[in-house]
């Protein structure tokens, strides 16, 4: 083949490559609080926060017995929770915490206390909403500004919440409301995010799972960022178990188009066309032979002084045998 076909087509082989659709799995849901929901009631966007900081995320769609998720290693996500956790399931969830993992509820009125009654926890959620006089355009829209943890709180001067709940705990928390915030008309200083041991991992309770939807992402992102480095670990396991009416209405694939930008296209030519250039003047074949000497000096074996003697006299056409003699009579 021409040596200018060849090229060129292997160039076009390269841009190809570069340049080709590239196809990836698509899902979505409309569940609330599921990770595949892209609608403002949804929370993949701090599913892809989490990803962009070099996380792996691992839904769970079956139980966690099945799951086994006693075996795993990580941090695992309950955001607004409305189905039973069985027996199986907290024992499952309880062997997860005391191993060292991380245990995050998110929730306010569905199902989150199920789990921390069972694992003797002394802080609940409450049944009741919170009211307090600092919130954001509607009285549900309340703003915590005041944050304890100090990785939590860099760079973040509010957190927006919609309708929340609070945790009830004794001792400090990480994330309070205002000291005006009332429950069931009893007023004083509630907490919206707190911290619990258990074994020798822990329990991390957020009394509001809206915190993390996706209408809110864009007013709570500096602090939704600071959590995931709160929470820890490698990999994020988020149940998709315990929503009742959890669906893919949408499983297929989407097709991403690639263009090479013309700066970009400009380099890659010239770089092909100095290799090809290189290879043509043979300048690849004298840097193989340049490097080959001393590399062959350095592993290869060495000969015995019979074995040169025997080769020099073959070069020089030599009687072998009379050099041999002289070799044996100077070593003698």
């Amino acid at each position: 083949m021409n040596k200018t076909i060849k090229y060129l087509t292997l160039i076009l082989l390269i841009f190809t490559l570069i340049t080709m659709p590239l196809t990836v799995p698509l899902f979505k849901s409309s569940t609330q609080y599921s990770a595949f929901n892209t609608d403002w009631d949804g929370i993949s966007n701090f599913v892809r926060l989490i990803h962009e900081d070099g996380r792996q995320i691992v839904p769970i769609f079956e139980s966690f017995d099945i799951a086994n998720i006693s075996g795993k290693n990580g941090v695992l996500l309950i955001v607004g929770p409305n189905m039973t956790f069985t027996d199986a399931e907290i024992e499952q969830l309880k062997a997860f915490v005391e191993r060292g993992n991380t245990l995050f509820i998110a929730d306010d009125f569905g199902t989150g206390n199920e789990i921390l009654r069972a694992l003797n926890l002394s802080v609940s959620i409450s049944s009741y909403p919170l009211r307090d006089f600092f919130y954001e355009e509607d009285d549900r829209l309340i703003v915590s500004v005041r944050i304890e943890d100090p990785i939590l709180a860099r760079n973040v001067t509010k957190i927006v919440t919609n309708e929340p709940s609070a945790v009830l705990v004794t001792g400090g928390s990480a994330v309070y409301a205002s000291k005006v915030a009332m429950i069931n008309f009893q007023r004083r200083q509630y907490s919206l995010l707190t911290e619990v041991e258990y074994g020798e991992g822990r329990v991390v309770i957020l009394a509001d799972p809206d915190v993390l939807i996706n209408q809110l992402y864009d007013e709570n992102e500096p602090f939704l960022r600071n959590l995931v480095e709160y929470l820890g670990g490698d990999t994020f396991y988020i149940d998709e178990a315990h929503h009742p009416d959890f669906n893919l209405y949408t499983a297929g694939t989407v097709t991403i188009t690639r263009i090479l930008p013309k700066e970009l296209a400009v380099k890659l030519i010239l770089a092909i066309g100095i290799l090809i250039l290189l290879k043509e003047l043979g300048t690849f074949r004298v840097i193989g032979r340049l490097l080959w000497r001393p590399i062959s000096r350095f592993f290869g074996k060495r000969k015995s002084p019979e074995e040169l003697a025997l080769a020099l006299a073959r070069e020089r056409g030599w009687d072998e045998k009379e050099v041999m003699e002289m070799l044996e009579r100077m070593g003698g």
